[in-house]
């Protein structure tokens, strides 16, 4: 006999003693000692969802007679109910005329012939079901299953009579001897002749198997086997989850895997499974990973792609709709399926969790190269299973999130310095580089760390590299969209034009190709919109996030306020706090890029939530630039106030109302703003020039729209007073970037003139087709520049308009109003100047440029300083651009058009008569003066210095207006561009004595001249 059937006899011999060797009559006996049924000793979750608690009572038997129930026969024979009830739930007899039922014919010679009475007993009937179950072969465990669904039947009909224990101790133990012999037919099937049996299937499969049989079926085998049973079939089951989509889900697969879970001794089975987790190559967790399986189920596919959402351009938004309602609904189901299994899992033991726990941060931090550009999809996980799991979490993290944060100091500020599960070491951090940081973490701390705290970090971190990777991916799906189209468009034209040409049929190709990658492309989005803008999900995760805000808000004041119960007061302290500066960014990028991604879909979770979270942390930070190193991470915090203030798709602007009573906000926005105006001049990066333009026009329209706002009246003209350096550097910056923006503007719109000239010319004169097509994207680019500069030039000029209307002796400093008024010159004459010939486009709004309303504007700045003496001194000194007939050729313009009111017209004209005049006593002036000596003028401006100063290192002397207008953008020497401040400088009285005592005597010249 070989090993292998000595050890199958074994294992039978020992079942079948467990099962026979304790018999019905012995069993029925302890549970009459006991007074009660006795109950399988089954460890159920009592927190298990109702739709999957075993519907079995747990209210124990009463044993009294109810006076309510019927008469009972007065004679009541056990032997004869038992006999009955035996036949009757096993579908068995001893008389061979009840044909309904089957034969035991064998059993019954062999009582008769040991002078037995011919009857089911106690005694015999696990002999009996032996000799029936000896008959049914492959229908084996069906066969005992229906006669345990036959007994549950009756046990729960069962009249509440004097004999109801009895007869419950006697149902009970037979199911027992039912479930026993089932587990036989699992392990060794062929004890009974019977195949092999595929428990997940009879669990999946209709009819499926009850609940409450599992449950006795785990309690026999709790002790015995139960792993060799549901090992496998918790590995079917998450393989098969793990095989489907959105399109080929079978819930009541995962059903059946919660149902299993959701008995504690099933669930401990979970972390002991070969593939709990067997790797951790982000790429294979959802193929070889338990939970990474059942987390993989997915929209993202091309075959559901095409079913649900082909030719999506051509259908309507109700069809799209309806599709992505449909599937959303599929996924929602399954996500909460899933959600409970982890659930209950992590209820199951602290051993059990601390294993759940371990694996999610596993899972997250094996895929931080989900959010770099460049990334291989075969070597991070799926932004399906990152989504599911993300969504896991935030359920996870609801119990914690009341409106009031009431738990916030429940999550451990020392958690990241006590064994935390994620790994953010090698993550750049706010404000501190490699070295310090792993100083500061080597300094840990004792104790442990609590649920709240690892569920907290652990779905933050799951938001920046989950979800947020996925918006990403989104946009970059979008962006492939835009780039394809162009290329089609670009294909199509040059297919026209070589026409019956094999160039042309093989355009044709690629272009149908193009056809196709986009309507894919369009699909995906879809599939995205049903992943990441579901509303109850989106609501839970700005929830999250703005625990997160005030969380940090908490760090960031040294946890020195009881925020958010007690409002936050601000100034913090100059220098953040070391466990604030060690934080990693993705802590507050995780946030910024969310609420973007919320915004840019026009998200119900933005005006369903508070907004004084989010208005308080974007404004505490961004007034802070020791707290967050990165200038371009704080800028996001600007696109978000930008967003809020913006109304989206016919939604309100969600912000107004908090910035209007938000102390916070109204008293620091206005100084956050500029001095990050101030602070984006420099950004480090090789592209900060052109970056800076577009996070200022950010600024600007914050600007633009709090301008309007009660509790913002008179806030600028108070930081011009309270820090006037301060507010001279950001009036400075604004001219520049006004300048630049629109010079690069105007010269943009005379090369587009020039190009779609050049174009014209080459269509109509028959030039060849490469030449054409040159003139054509070189005019393509020219465009979309021009766009960006109109309109980040018009921004600048609204907002200069705003601020010179509230305070315009502000922008007449002597360090500033020669600038603003070169610029304004400069740019008028553009506009109206003989150049403006040249800036006469086809279709001129396609560049946002509207040089009537640009007039408008720049009259409007003239006006608000035209009564300024300082500004019309300005004005007449700018040899370069003003000149009188400029502003003649303007207000033509302007009456003709109706632009500016009789009353502005007049002002403008009397401001120009003003100018003359004072160019008229200057050009006076300068010939009584004649040649001054060359020391007495100002290096760069070529003026007569009134208060020279000496530069440190260069020794050269300048006049002081003239250096403090060049610091304001440039903080070195002119001469040779070392550094430099205003304090570094030092007088030269002497030169300025000698200045005067020349000045002093051409004027009494001009006294005696003039007697």
């Amino acid at each position: 006999m070989s090993d292998l059937e000595n050890i199958r006899l074994k294992r039978l011999a020992k079942l079948q003693r467990a099962s026979s060797g304790d018999n019905v009559s012995d069993r029925s006996r302890e549970v009459s000692e006991e007074h009660e049924p006795k109950k399988p000793n089954i460890k159920q979750d009592e927190d298990m969802p109702d739709a999957i608690r075993p519907p079995i009572e747990k209210k124990q038997v009463n044993t009294k007679p109810s006076r309510s129930s019927s008469p009972q026969p007065k004679t009541f024979s056990r032997e004869e109910w038992v006999h009955v009830i035996t036949s009757q739930t096993l579908n068995i007899t001893l008389e061979s005329e009840q044909n309904e039922r089957y034969y035991l014919e064998s059993f019954k010679k062999d009582l008769e012939s040991e002078g037995h009475p011919c009857s089911f007993n106690e005694d015999n009937v696990d002999s009996a079901l032996l000799t029936r179950l000896s008959t049914t072969g492959d229908d084996t465990f069906k066969y005992l299953l229906n006669s345990w669904n036959s007994i549950y039947n009756v046990l729960k009909r069962l009249p509440k009579d004097e004999h109801l224990q009895f007869k419950a101790n006697y149902l009970t133990n037979l199911k027992y001897l039912l479930v026993s012999y089932a587990g036989i037919t699992i392990l060794l099937p062929d004890t009974f002749n019977c195949s092999t049996i595929n428990f997940a299937d009879l669990l999946t499969k209709s009819p499926g198997i009850p609940l409450e049989f599992i449950v006795d079926f785990v309690a026999r085998y709790e002790n015995e086997g139960l792993d060799e049973i549901f090992v496998p079939v918790l590995e079917t089951l998450s393989v098969k989850i793990s095989r489907m989509n959105v399109e080929t889900f079978e819930m009541n697969v995962i059903q059946v895997l919660l149902q299993l879970v959701s008995l504690k001794p099933v669930a401990a089975l979970v972390p002991q499974l070969p593939s709990w987790c067997p790797s951790t190559n982000p790429g294979e967790l959802e193929y070889k990973t338990f939970l990474g399986r059942i987390s993989s189920l997915t929209v993202f596919t091309q075959e559901v792609a095409n079913r649900y959402f082909s030719n999506s351009k051509d259908r309507s938004m109700q069809d799209i709709a309806s599709s992505i309602s449909s599937l959303r609904v599929v996924v929602s189901s399954y996500q909460e399926q899933l959600f409970q299994i982890v659930s209950a899992l992590i209820r199951t033991s602290q051993e059990i969790r601390e294993k759940v726990l371990d694996f999610l941060a596993m899972v997250v931090n094996v895929n931080h190269k989900r959010q770099s550009l460049h990334v291989d999809q075969f070597n991070i996980t799926s932004d399906a299973c990152m989504l599911n799991l993300a969504y896991v979490l935030n359920r996870l993290s609801e119990p914690f999130l009341d409106i009031k944060f009431s738990k916030i100091d429940r999550v451990q500020s020392e958690y990241l310095r006590r064994r935390p599960r994620i790994d953010f070491k090698e993550e750049t951090k706010l404000n501190a580089d490699q070295k310090s940081s792993e100083e500061f973490y080597s300094r840990g701390f004792e104790g442990s760390n609590n649920f709240i705290s690892d569920i907290f970090f652990i779905n933050l971190s799951y938001h920046h590299f989950g979800i947020n990777a996925a918006v990403k991916a989104l946009e970059q799906t979008l962006v492939s969209i835009r780039d394809s189209e162009k290329l089609r468009e670009r294909l199509e034209a040059e297919q026209a034009v070589n026409s019956n040409t094999f160039l042309a049929r093989r355009l044709s190709a690629q272009i149908d190709h193009l056809y196709q990658r986009i309507d894919l492309d369009r699909s995906f989005v879809h599939c995205y919109e049903i992943m990441l803008t579901q509303s109850s999900e989106t609501s839970r995760s700005y929830s999250f996030l703005n625990f997160v805000m005030a969380w940090l808000l908490r760090v960031a004041n040294n946890a020195a306020s009881d925020y958010p119960k007690e409002p936050l007061v601000l100034p913090f302290s100059e220098t953040a706090p070391e466990l604030f500066k060690n934080l990693p960014e993705y802590f507050i990028e995780a946030i910024t890029d969310y609420v973007l991604s919320l915004f840019k879909t026009s998200s119900s979770a933005l005006s369903t939530h508070p907004s004084e979270a989010l208005c308080e942390f974007c404004v505490t930070l961004l007034t802070k630039s020791s707290y967050i190193k990165n200038p371009y991470l704080r800028a996001k915090l600007v696109e978000i106030l930008f967003y809020g203030v913006q109304s989206q798709r016919g939604q309100p602007d969600v912000m107004i109302d908090v910035l209007s009573t938000s102390q916070v906000a109204t008293k620091w926005l206005i100084p956050a703003l500029m001095g990050f105006y101030i602070e984006i001049e420099s950004t480090g990066q090789s592209t900060q020039f052109y970056d800076k333009f577009n996070i200022r026009f950010y600024i600007c329209e914050v600007f633009r729209t709090i301008w309007k706002l009660p509790a913002y009246f008179g806030k600028l003209e108070q930081e011009q007073k309270t820090n006037l350096p301060f507010f001279v550097k950001f009036v400075a910056l604004m001219l520049n970037d006004a300048t630049y923006l629109l010079d690069e503007a105007l010269l943009k719109l005379k090369d587009i003139h020039d190009l779609q000239e050049k174009v014209n010319e080459a269509i109509n004169t028959g030039e060849s087709n490469q030449t054409v097509q040159e003139s054509q994207q070189n005019l393509v680019a020219t465009e979309r520049h021009a766009s960006v500069y109109c309109q980040l030039g018009n921004e600048t000029i609204l907002m200069l308009r705003l601020f010179t209307s509230s305070i315009p002796k502000a922008f007449c400093a002597l360090e500033i109003v020669e600038r603003l008024a070169a610029m304004l010159n400069y740019n008028l004459q553009a506009l109206c100047g003989p150049r403006c010939r040249n800036l006469k486009v086809r279709d001129p709004t396609k560049y946002k440029f509207d040089p009537k309303s640009l007039l408008s504007t720049i009259l409007d700045v003239y006006l608000n300083l035209c009564n300024e003496d300082n500004f019309v001194e300005a004005v007449a000194h700018d040899g370069r651009s003003y000149s009188k007939e400029i502003f003649e050729r303007a207000l033509g313009i302007v009456r003709k058009h109706n632009l500016k009111s009789s009353f502005d017209i007049e002002n403008i004209s009397n401001f120009v008569n003003k100018v003359e005049k004072f160019r008229l006593e200057e050009e006076n002036e300068e010939e009584d003066m004649g040649e001054a000596p060359d020391h007495f003028l100002d290096p760069l401006m070529f003026t007569i210095m009134k208060d020279p100063v000496i530069l440190p290192r260069s020794g050269m002397s300048i006049d002081r207006s003239t250096i403090k207008a060049h610091l304001l953008s440039d903080n070195t020497d002119p001469f040779n561009r070392t550094p430099l401040t205003l304090e570094d400088v030092t007088p030269n009285n002497a030169l300025r004595e000698e200045i005067e005592a020349y000045m002093k005597a051409l004027k009494e010249k001009r006294v005696k001249r003039s007697e």
